[in-house]
């Protein structure tokens, strides 16, 4: 169970029910006050801040590191999950006939880096994935001898369907391919290993199941392929030692980029972002990772159950295996319920994502008398499976 000094961190949403963290989460109370803190400290200092910049930095990252199993020194700060993804796309040698293997069932921002690389000779294999399922296998399948990356995300967006990224890794590492494996609707709400799981590149934002905000994410890098890409932009990230600034000195060297994930951070960063990041991950930490994948899987399998036994008519996306799921549930939404659904679901102060399907995305603060309530709801809007009675048929 999870202690209530948790649960009350998010006392100040009331009657609210927030089920959409897969979109949007929240912030803890804790981060919301440290968050208000550091403005306030900014704003009355006019700008001389108490604030120990580097000491936000080295902590969120040491925090990112405990949290995916990786050492801080392979971690570098994004604004978002797709400045990540393209990490490769961007900096690392390919050849003409290289082969980069996608999914096209998953989110844009996994594939649509490597379309560009076409110009250079680089060749995407597609791999067809169907109702939201991404298996690994069939991502093994596709494999050959010009194969030099695979990119996927662990939890998809629009099912939550979990790929076995640990099988994948095993074969990816055995045949010197790259996975590059993008994070952000499964970090925070499932263990994630990158030591176990073989990942190589992992991309993230931090306003999903990290709790953070918008523009502030991190991408982890294995040290010896950053040391192989080019960073895009040289500044801070170079090694200075290299440089004299002798007066008079003309002819300056073309310096080296630094070692590790620090060639990849130049200029100011967002370190209000890093802070609230790290303050969330710091809460996660504290909970258990492992006790709010639990918490998550209590909850969502009871949600799954009671859909079954309310005899609605929907479509579920994704697997009814247990190991594949990440606590996000969708099913297919037709556009004439959507209007409605909206509307009550408004009505009720209940959130979540209603779009060509409709997603449940759970986090460690979700209940399952939330969920009697959202079914509620959902009972009074959607169509309910209809049985055969002799030449009739009546709702069930």
């Amino acid at each position: 169970m999870i202690e209530n000094k948790f649960l009350d961190e998010y006392l100040y949403m009331k009657d609210r029910i927030y089920l959409d963290c897969s979109t949007m989460g929240m912030q803890p109370e804790r981060t919301l006050k440290a968050a208000r803190e550091y403005l306030d400290d900014f704003a009355y200092s006019l700008g001389k801040t108490k604030q120990d910049n580097s000491q936000i930095r080295n902590t969120a990252k040491a925090r990112i590191g405990k949290l995916i199993n990786a050492s801080a020194e392979d971690i570098y700060f994004t604004l978002n999950t797709t400045q990540g993804n393209n990490l490769l796309t961007n900096g690392y040698p390919f050849a003409p006939g290289d082969e980069v293997i996608v999914g096209n069932g998953d989110f844009a921002a996994v594939w649509l880096p490597w379309t560009s690389k076409q110009r250079d000779g680089v060749k995407l294999v597609w791999v067809n994935n169907e109702n939201g399922i991404v298996d690994a296998n069939d991502f093994i399948k596709k494999i050959t001898k010009r194969t030099k990356v695979i990119a996927i995300s662990l939890a998809q967006s629009s099912s939550g369907y979990v790929t076995d990224i640990e099988k994948l890794g095993n074969v990816c590492r055995e045949k010197g391919i790259l996975l590059s494996v993008d994070a952000v609707q499964a970090l925070g709400r499932i263990p994630v290993d990158i030591e176990k799981m073989k990942i190589d590149i992992l991309a993230t934002s931090s306003f999903k199941g990290l709790l953070g905000v918008m523009g502030a994410g991190f991408c982890y890098c294995r040290k010896d392929i950053m040391q192989k890409i080019t960073p895009p932009v040289c500044s801070g990230n170079i090694k200075w030692e290299q440089i004299d600034f002798t007066p008079g000195f003309m002819q300056l060297p073309i310096p080296e980029f630094a070692e590790g994930a620090a060639r990849m951070e130049t200029g100011t960063g967002n370190n209000y972002g890093c802070m609230v990041m790290s303050e969330s991950i710091g809460l996660l930490l504290e909970i258990g990772v492992d006790k709010i994948a639990e918490t998550i899987r209590e909850v969502e399998r009871y949600y799954r159950r009671r859909l079954k036994e309310s005899g609605l008519a929907v479509k579920m996306l994704g697997s009814e295996e247990e190991n594949t799921w990440s606590g996000s549930v969708s099913f297919e939404l037709p556009t004439e319920y959507k209007e409605a659904l909206e509307t009550v679901l408004e009505q009720e102060k209940i959130t979540a994502a209603v779009r060509s399907y409709f997603r449940v995305s759970l986090h460690y603060y979700n209940t399952k008398e939330q969920i009697d309530q959202l079914l509620f709801v959902l009972n009074k809007v959607l169509p309910h499976k209809r049985e055969e009675t002799g030449n009739e048929r009546k709702d069930t």
